[in-house]
C-alpha cells in the first residue's frame, strides 16, 4: 500500500535511527530503501479476491471480476409473422463475446416458445443467486401494452390485444430472474423493432393503447436497463449480419477499460451515427456512484 509522506518538519535526535511510524512493518517483507515520493499505485494481491475491487483515489471501487453470468436470447423464427434474420445472429455473437470476456456462465437460447422462455428465466434465476453480475440480453420482438413491456415468444399469435398477457412474457419476470445478483443487474433489450403483430391484432377496446417500441421504465437501484431504441421509438434490424445496435455493442465490449455507463454512452453515439440519427439507444436505472463496472480491463 502506498504511504503518504508526513508534512511535519523532521526532528533532529541523537538516538539510533528507528523506522518511521509510517513505514511498513510487515514481517514478511524486507524494508526497502527510501525513495523519492511517487504517484500512488494500486497493487493486486497475489491471489485475487472473488471480486476484483480496487480502491481508487476518489473512493470508487473498480469491479471487473467476480462471478459473472449471462442469459442470451435470440428469437428469429416466429411462427406467425415474418422472420427476424439478425436476432439469432446478434445473440450468437454476443454470447461468444461474453464468453471471451471471461463470464463464468453464458447460456445461449434461440427461438424460444413461451414455456421455454419461462423455464430459461427460472433456470437463470438460480445461477444469479450466486453471482456478482447477472446480464440478460434479448433480441427479438417486444411490445408495450397498458404501460407494461413484454417479450414475444416465437409461438405467439396475438390475434386479440388481451392475448398479449397470456401469450407473452412481461419484463418484470426478466428483472426477477436477475435480481439476486450481488453487484450488478444488467438487462439489454434489442426488442424495439417494427412489430408486425400490431397491424393484425384486434382491439377489445378501440381506445386501448398498444404502441410501437417499448415503454420507459424505472428499475431499482443497482439495475441498469438498456433499450436499443428510446422508449416509443423503433430499432432497425439492419442490412448486415447484425443490427446496428448489436454491431456497436460488440465493438465497445471489445474495448478495454470502458466503464459500463460510459460504454453504453458510446454505443448510443455509434448507433446514432450509423443510422443518421434515426435510432437512439437509451439507458434507464441507477448504479452506485462508488463503484465502477468494467467488462474487461486488459
Amino acid at each position: 500500500m502506498a504511504t503518504t509522506p508526513s508534512n511535519k518538519p523532521t526532528r533532529v535526535t541523537t538516538r539510533p535511527a528507528k523506522p518511521k511510524e509510517h513505514e511498513s512493518r510487515e514481517a514478511s517483507k524486507p524494508l526497502t530503501p527510501a525513495v523519492a515520493p511517487a504517484p500512488a499505485i494500486v497493487s493486486r494481491p497475489a491471489t485475487p479476491p472473488a471480486v476484483a475491487a480496487l480502491p481508487q483515489k476518489d473512493d470508487r471501487v473498480v469491479v471487473s471480476g467476480g462471478r459473472r453470468v449471462a442469459l442470451v436470447i435470440g428469437n428469429s423464427n416466429y411462427d406467425h409473422v415474418p422472420v427476424l434474420p439478425n436476432a439469432a445472429n446478434d445473440a450468437r455473437a454476443l454470447a461468444q463475446e461474453l464468453t471471451d470476456e471471461g463470464f463464468q456462465s453464458v447460456t445461449l437460447k434461440l427461438d424460444l416458445k413461451r414455456e421455454d422462455l419461462v423455464v430459461a428465466l427460472s433456470d437463470f434465476a438460480r445461477l444469479a443467486d450466486n453471482a456478482d453480475w447477472a446480464v440478460v440480453y434479448y433480441s427479438g420482438h417486444g411490445i408495450e401494452y397498458k404501460g407494461t413491456n413484454y417479450l414475444i415468444p416465437v409461438d405467439a399469435r396475438l390475434r386479440v390485444d388481451r392475448d398479449i398477457d397470456l401469450e407473452s412474457v412481461d419484463m418484470g419476470k426478466v428483472l426477477s430472474a436477475a435480481e439476486s445478483a450481488r453487484r450488478l443487474r444488467l438487462l439489454i433489450l434489442d426488442a424495439c423493432r417494427n412489430n408486425p403483430f400490431i397491424d393484425q391484432m384486434k382491439r377489445t377496446i378501440a381506445t386501448r393503447s398498444i404502441t410501437r417500441g417499448l415503454a420507459r421504465t424505472e428499475p431499482d437501484a443497482g439495475t441498469l436497463i438498456v433499450y436499443s431504441a428510446k422508449h416509443g421509438e423503433l430499432a432497425l434490424d439492419g442490412d448486415g449480419d447484425n443490427s446496428p445496435f448489436a454491431t456497436a455493442l460488440l465493438r465497445r465490449l471489445r474495448t478495454p477499460n470502458l466503464e459500463v455507463r460510459r460504454l453504453f454512452d458510446l454505443v448510443r453515439d455509434d448507433v446514432l451515427a450509423a443510422t443518421n440519427k434515426k435510432q437512439q439507444p437509451y439507458s434507464y436505472g441507477s448504479l452506485s456512484g462508488s463503484e465502477d463496472f468494467y467488462f474487461t480491463t486488459r
